[in-house]
């Protein structure tokens, strides 16, 4: 539970300190990595007070990020998961995409290879969580039972989850300000795989720029 907890408090500060960077290259990409990792996390933390969910302490998966646009057309893009309570988290993600995000203790790091630079904030500001929380809604059928799906409106911005028999999420979907729809589906999920402390922490290759909030 302290996962979803943290790193529901890392999203809004890292949006807002995101929002000052319209100026710079992939800002709104940024952005869409940062949602998709909370969103990921804390909107089954409802569930987490489940047997099934009270010992999750690490998880691991890959996912496959669909971007429609108002237009409809559509691009994908593929990666890896890593995360780990109380505040860690690592995506990867495959070309040619080539970013990777690391959330670890109070600052998130998004390194771009063919850029060579990494856009490192740190993360001073919590939310009111428990409100937050409070927000994401379980979707019933016609007899009113859950149908795994689950939804938060935050910012004017509805957000979804689809999560399996476990409680594992299968798809998180929301649409963003330009109308357009982000789609991230998950597979091959691993529950509490050993991750050492160190794949969350980002070393700046040599002759990499490094960017921070002015």
């Amino acid at each position: 539970m302290y996962l979803s907890l943290v790193v529901f408090c890392f999203n809004f500060c890292i949006m807002r300190e995101l929002l000052y960077r319209n100026q710079q290259k992939g800002t709104t990409i940024m952005k869409k990595y940062c949602t998709m990792y909370v969103f990921v996390m804390c909107l089954i933390a409802p569930l987490f007070g489940a047997q099934i969910q009270k010992n999750l302490k690490s998880l691991e998966a890959d996912f496959e990020q669909i971007i429609i646009t108002q237009d409809g057309a559509e691009a994908s893009y593929f990666g890896t998961l890593q995360a780990k309570a109380p505040n860690k988290a690592k995506w990867i993600y495959e070309p040619p995409m080539q970013k990777e995000v690391y959330v670890n203790e109070g600052k998130i790091s998004v390194y771009e290879p063919p850029l060579k630079q990494v856009h490192i904030s740190e993360l001073t500001t919590q939310s009111d969580i428990f409100e937050i929380l409070d927000k994401a809604t379980p979707e019933l059928d016609s007899n009113g039972k859950p149908t795994g799906k689950y939804t938060t409106t935050i910012d004017d911005t509805l957000y979804a989850i689809v999560l399996d028999s476990k409680g594992m999420p299968l798809e998180i979907s929301y649409e963003d300000s330009l109308q357009q729809t982000t789609r991230i589906v998950f597979s091959h999920h691993k529950i509490n795989p050993k991750l050492v402390d160190s794949l969350f922490v980002f070393n700046p290759p040599q002759g990499v720029d490094i960017i921070t909030p002015k």
